[in-house]
């Protein structure tokens, strides 16, 4: 950790105009939470489900083998497809087969709606940045450190505060991004949010001065998602950047 931030420092001071004035270390804490959650899984649907449905809907087929011999393929094929879409309620047969509103619904859209699953998620929120951070990245270890100054008493932090739309739009942005034109996996339902414990994430916090532009400001390393933290550097900035001429230019006038 002291070679991480040793390298900031070198890279802060790149530029001859930028003077570091001062650095702090200290632990921003964020809670870990446990979510139970409901999704469903599209997949584009193939050519020949397609097919069968829209020959069930203009032809009445009484038997399998009408429908194979329409399509021109074998039955086999068409028997276990007829089966699976029965299942999912996309068919149904009464004196002849028909297709459900829910068939007719998928066959517009073009993807197949899967078994909704129930997931369980790991993720970690700092109430900070009301936003949620994956909670698989490997943690950075450091001697103990001071909280920092402008967090609330980490231990009364409650998961009340973590509304059901916002967890699922946090959700919605982390199980959605690896999908694709062909396979889809959506948020259907939030069912619970436990607290489960903390993490320390450490922190480097420079103040600079820029002296060509003669500005102070605040740059602030979070190791977790290992960038700077603009969030962080505004909060601080906005507290404390008033007095920091002050503090750390005496000498000139105000």
């Amino acid at each position: 950790m002291d070679e991480l931030k040793k390298r900031l420092q070198k890279e802060l001071q790149q530029s001859l105009d930028n003077k570091v004035l001062s650095e702090l270390s200290w632990t921003l804490t964020a809670q870990k939470v446990l979510i139970s959650y409901e999704t469903v899984t599209k997949t584009k649907m193939d050519v020949l489900m397609k097919m069968m449905l829209m020959t069930l809907q203009q032809l009445s087929i009484e038997h399998p083998e009408e429908l194979a011999q329409v399509l021109g393929v074998e039955l086999l094929f068409v028997e276990d497809l007829l089966s699976m879409m029965e299942g999912a309620g996309l068919v149904v047969k009464k004196d002849v087969w028909s297709v459900t509103e829910l068939g007719v619904t998928q066959l517009t859209t073009g993807m197949l709606l899967h078994e909704i699953q129930t997931e369980e998620a790991v993720l970690l929120v700092s109430p900070l940045h009301n936003e949620f951070l994956e909670a698989e990245r490997p943690q950075q270890f450091m001697e103990r450190q001071e909280p920092f100054r402008y967090e609330e008493d980490p231990s009364s932090w409650s998961t009340k505060g973590l509304t059901t739309e916002f967890v699922r739009n946090q959700l919605t942005e982390l199980v959605e991004q690896d999908n694709t034109s062909e396979w889809q996996r959506v948020v259907e339902q939030v069912l619970k949010i436990e607290k489960v414990g903390q993490v320390q994430i450490p922190c480097f916090e420079f103040h600079i001065h820029n002296m060509d532009q003669d500005a102070l400001y605040a740059r602030i390393w979070n190791t977790y998602t290992d960038q700077w933290d603009e969030t962080l550097e505004q909060l601080v900035m906005t507290k404390e950047r008033s007095n920091w001429r002050r503090r750390y230019l005496p000498n000139e006038e105000e």
